[in-house]
């Protein structure tokens, strides 16, 4: 089974922007969890993916959306998204939340959202992360969140599996890497 996805490459010194069409084979593991997966705006064709043979995880009200999300994924993303990017632009959250999912659609990084955001050596305890549930700030990243594990944000870093502070300089590890964008003070690579 094929998966195609479409991935727009840009070059920010040049300016220019050339679409590929990537085919992905998904472990026989992963490849019933794809379902589940949110169709992001630059899926190319979502209904190519496998519908999901297991029982669905017990899903919390989307609020005013008639879109459910799983409660458990929602506040792990959130808090990633929170204590990576609280003080980036909308475009930064949204693109920090958008690199969880593209990693989860892989099935190299974990099989939940919440396994990727707890990956030893990757962003932070998250268990143990308690952030200000009253500000302003986590009202964003819990709307932010949602809005990416609904498919209703904007592709910002389509393809995108690792990010950076720009203030730190790039390792080896991110110089062997295709740079997808530089949104707010964070790069996003492949």
């Amino acid at each position: 089974m094929t998966v195609k996805q479409r991935v727009t490459l840009l070059s920010l010194g040049g300016g220019f922007a050339a679409a590929a069409f990537l085919g992905l084979m998904p472990t026989m593991g992963h490849a019933a969890d794809l379902g589940a997966l949110p169709a992001l705006a630059y899926d190319l064709d979502s209904s190519n993916l496998p519908q999901a043979a297991a029982p669905q995880p017990a899903m919390a009200d989307a609020g005013d959306d008639d879109v459910a999300v799983d409660p458990a994924a929602l506040e792990c993303m959130a808090k990633v998204v929170m204590h990576e990017a609280g003080s980036e632009p909308r475009a930064g959250k949204v693109a920090v939340a958008q690199t969880l999912v593209n990693r989860l659609k892989t099935g190299r990084f974990g099989d939940s959202i919440c396994a990727i955001a707890k990956q030893p050596g990757q962003f932070f305890n998250v268990a143990s992360y308690q952030p200000h549930r009253d500000s302003d700030n986590w009202a964003e990243s819990m709307a932010v969140s949602r809005a990416v594990l609904t498919g209703d944000a904007d592709a910002i870093v389509p393809g995108a599996m690792f990010f950076r502070s720009a203030a730190s300089p790039a390792s080896s590890f991110f110089r062997s890497r295709a740079r997808v964008a530089m949104v707010g003070a964070q790069v996003f690579y492949r």
